[in-house]
């Protein structure tokens, strides 16, 4: 066959299947505009594949076929994202600067006797070299 009929017969295969296509993607996806999107990648996968190839038996299997693994690898990818996002929240949870804190914390201790606490909080280890009382 050659690459003007395999394009003819893409395009005719294409334009039979669409609505049948999207209507199983939309149910599996529960999002119509995605559905159209999957099936236009669909569609250029058979552009791609079917002039090396040929056109498959039953074509509107094969363009649901390479559809829905479109899909469930994207359905992967958002997950493993929200995953990544997750870790990366909790690692930067850990990583969080608390010196702040620290020195806030240190000042707020009661020792009983306010210039000891002054005294303390000016030499506290957190502060730099040049800000300590020395």
């Amino acid at each position: 066959m050659a690459a003007n009929e395999t394009h003819q017969a893409i395009e005719t295969v294409f334009r039979i299947e669409q609505a049948r296509l999207i209507g199983g993607l939309a149910r599996m996806v529960r999002d119509v505009g995605l559905a159209e999107e999957l099936a236009q990648d669909a569609l250029v996968t058979a552009l791609s594949e079917w002039p090396k190839t040929g056109v498959p038996k039953n074509p509107g299997a094969w363009l649901m076929a390479a559809a829905k693994r479109r899909a469930i690898d994207g359905f992967r990818r958002r997950k493993m994202l929200v995953r990544k996002h997750a870790q990366i929240g909790r690692d930067l949870e850990d990583e969080r600067d608390t010196s702040v804190e620290d020195v806030e914390a240190a000042l707020d201790d009661d020792l009983g006797d306010d210039l000891l606490g002054l005294i303390f909080a000016a030499c506290h280890p957190v502060l730099s070299a040049e800000a300590r009382a020395r």
